[in-house]
């Protein structure tokens, strides 16, 4: 079984194994090859236990920060450091609007993905930002391996999260608005909220509110790509 790495574009060649001949399912190609991969850092241990910074087993002063502003409850996991392979990566996905590198991580989205639980609902572009793409970053990452629930509007801002300082994203005013559509998932034990990328927190929080704010009285967790 063979394959194009997507960022380099070197031929992968997966040698299958025993048991995924038996098992008698289709594969999901590699898209990343080991040289390509090999510049992403998985986070580990030790790590905050409440969002996966790297560094130390406790808590980050980000979360402690949530905490005391009220967010009490939470509990976000994210995959890779952003370092600066993984800026590239975005650069290229979303500044340059390369849509088939949505599939480079998508098998250790869907690894992660079986360790949480629907409704997946997901921090959406707004409309400028889907009109200059003509896609949406996070609904690419995720759209094909769960089925996604579009409950969150996005409201125009003046300035992308990206090119904020860490100073304006943490003062950022809420700009997110629940779409009442969707209101069957607020009856969920559990939601989970699916981005890109975990910088601060401010987004995921404004998540938070949204759905509070609608009623919500269920567990939230949530997950991302890069932190």
């Amino acid at each position: 079984m063979t394959s194009k790495c997507l960022l380099c574009q070197s031929t992968i060649i997966h040698e299958l194994r025993p048991q995924e001949i038996l098992a008698g399912k289709k594969l999901m190609p590699d898209y990343l090859c080991q040289r390509c991969r090999a510049e992403f850092q998985l986070i580990r241990k030790p790590c905050c236990p409440t969002c996966g910074r790297s560094g130390s087993i406790k808590q980050c002063q980000d979360c402690q920060m949530w905490q005391q502003q009220g967010y009490s409850n939470f509990q976000h996991r994210a995959l890779f450091k952003y370092n600066t392979a993984m800026h590239d990566y975005f650069k290229r996905y979303k500044r340059y609007g390369d849509y088939h590198l949505r599939l480079v991580f998508q098998p250790y989205l869907l690894r992660a993905l079986r360790h949480f639980s629907p409704p997946f609902i997901y921090v959406p572009s707004d409309f400028q930002h889907w009109q200059s793409r003509q896609f949406d970053p996070v609904w690419g990452l995720f759209s094909e391996i769960v089925k996604l629930t579009p409950a969150l509007i996005k409201l125009p801002t003046t300035k992308a999260q990206a090119q904020k300082s860490r100073q304006e994203r943490m003062q950022a005013p809420q700009f997110l608005q629940f779409n009442s559509q969707y209101t069957s998932v607020l009856q969920a034990q559990q939601i989970t909220i699916l981005d890109d990328i975990y910088t601060t927190g401010r987004t995921i929080f404004h998540v938070h509110d949204c759905l509070r704010q609608q009623g919500y009285t269920g567990k939230l967790v949530s997950l991302s790509l890069a932190r």
